[in-house]
């Protein structure tokens, strides 16, 4: 009876580890992309300051969503839509 309860705690032990190692991982390979799932913060002309500020926010006002668009069609926009 102990043997049994030693190999469910290892055995629980063990698939806690891994699922926090999985969690770490993810989160660690996952790049700062705007708004979760557009371009990488470097890729955007405005730069990583516009993208502290407006970029990392999952649900993007739709004013920020579209100047987002516009200034990757036009950069000299950034300094208007993204003060």
């Amino acid at each position: 009876m102990k043997r049994a309860f030693m190999k469910r705690v290892v055995v629980l032990a063990a698939l806690s580890a891994s699922a926090l190692m999985v969690s770490t991982r993810a989160s660690a390979e996952a790049p700062d992309e705007w708004f979760g799932t557009g371009v990488n913060w470097y890729e955007h002309p405005c730069g990583l300051e516009a993208f502290a500020k407006y970029g990392r926010t999952v649900e993007p006002s739709k004013q920020v969503r579209d100047a987002y668009f516009a200034t990757i069609k036009d950069p000299k926009l950034c300094p208007k839509l993204f003060p």
